[in-house]
């Protein structure tokens, strides 16, 4: 584990580099690392080949603040899935980074960190789906990816644009999600420039682009019937008032309650914080909780602030 947590520290300045270019042009979307699960070393993306091209990406976008189990477990159960379902294969999957966040104002670990910690988690992601080679037999590549814009329907818009390069046989979207942000993908405030405003996501849908769902039942968002009966409105025609079409929630997915996928990164960062080494490690996955211990992450700031 040394010799690997001396390996990420050389990334830092890498993406920080990278991401300060990527900042300063005028692109919406690029990729800046690739990890295979032959090698599990980060590499510079490069265009696929005929077999290689994905045909399905899967989404996890995140402020990754840190990464925790609760990422691996969104990942981990719609890779699995997707092996034995009807996905359009080969599969990829996508850790996007928003400099740019609808809710969340920059905090705690810079944006170089977490992407470094992006790649420490896309390998040991890589090594648990490996070690359930007998579910999921070939591990998809795991890209690292940054956007400018905060919405999802911008954000899969400009992997469409400027992302050809990489994903050209233009891969259906399927975005990872908690219930939460189903709830903020369906609230009329964030498209003040549409009338209707969910006429915003006709772009999303009719390209065929999806979310899967993990439902989170708690005391904001209600028992699991209550976050079912969400999407059953937009089913049955409750939301065609701001534009929801009936049809979209055939694009949705819903899956069960993972009691992993509800770790909260918050949880993280106070025990980083109170150097509470054993709960980090229970957390998150096993590189991630090294580096963050070894750097200090969060010693002095576990924000995670929300803006207004």
């Amino acid at each position: 584990m040394a010799s690997r947590i001396s390996t990420c520290r050389s990334l830092v300045p890498q993406l920080g580099s990278a991401l300060k270019a990527f900042k300063s042009s005028e692109s919406k979307f690029t990729l800046l690392k690739t990890i295979r699960p032959s090698t599990l070393t980060p590499e510079d993306p490069q265009p696929p080949s005929h077999d290689d091209s994905p045909k399905t990406l899967f989404i996890l976008d995140s402020s990754f603040n840190p990464p925790s189990i609760a990422h691996r477990a969104l990942a981990m159960s719609a890779l699995k899935k997707s092996s034995s379902d009807s996905f359009t294969k080969p599969h990829r999957l996508l850790l996007l980074f928003a400099t740019m966040n609808a809710d969340k104002a920059p905090s705690a670990a810079s944006f170089d960190q977490r992407l470094t910690l992006m790649t420490i988690f896309a390998a040991d992601l890589l090594q648990s789906l490996k070690a359930e080679a007998d579910e999921y037999s070939v591990p998809p590549a795991v890209d690292i990816g940054v956007t400018t814009v905060p919405y999802y329907t911008d954000k899969s818009a400009a992997i469409e644009s400027e992302g050809a390069r990489w994903y050209p046989d233009e891969p259906k979207h399927t975005h990872l999600v908690g219930f939460d942000t189903l709830t903020r993908f369906f609230a009329a405030k964030y498209y003040p420039k549409f009338d209707p405003p969910f006429s915003a996501l006709n772009p999303y849908f009719d390209a065929g682009h999806r979310l899967r769902v993990t439902l989170r039942p708690d005391d904001d968002f209600g028992s699991i019937n209550e976050q079912r009966a969400f999407v059953e409105r937009l089913g049955n025609g409750e939301m065609e008032k701001d534009g929801g079409k009936r049809e979209w929630a055939d694009q949705v997915e819903l899956v069960e309650p993972n009691a992993k996928a509800g770790v909260s990164s918050t949880k993280v960062r106070k025990a980083a914080k109170k150097a509470e080494w054993e709960v980090v490690e229970e957390l998150c996955t096993p590189g991630v909780a090294a580096y963050v211990k070894s750097e200090g992450l969060y010693q002095d700031d576990d924000r995670g602030a929300k803006m207004a």
